[in-house]
């Protein structure tokens, strides 16, 4: 981790909230002019099961499976 460059995002998951819903979830640290402190931001957005496993594909996460599956 880096004051000065970018260190990406971290902390990803991917949860099942329906039969095709997934709520995605990841953490990014965020800075302030003057402040020597790291302040970490929580994000998550909602997709269908293409979306969760591209996701999962680019963070090298588990894949989801699809119900019944």
């Amino acid at each position: 981790m880096s004051r000065y460059f970018s260190s990406g995002s971290y902390g990803h998951d991917i949860q099942r909230i329906g039969r095709d819903h997934y709520r995605l979830h990841w953490t990014y640290d965020r800075y302030y002019s003057g402040s020597r402190l790291r302040f970490p931001q929580g994000r998550s957005r909602d997709t269908d099961h293409a979306g969760a496993v591209r996701f999962a594909k680019k963070w090298g996460l588990d894949e989801p499976k699809e119900e019944g599956e």
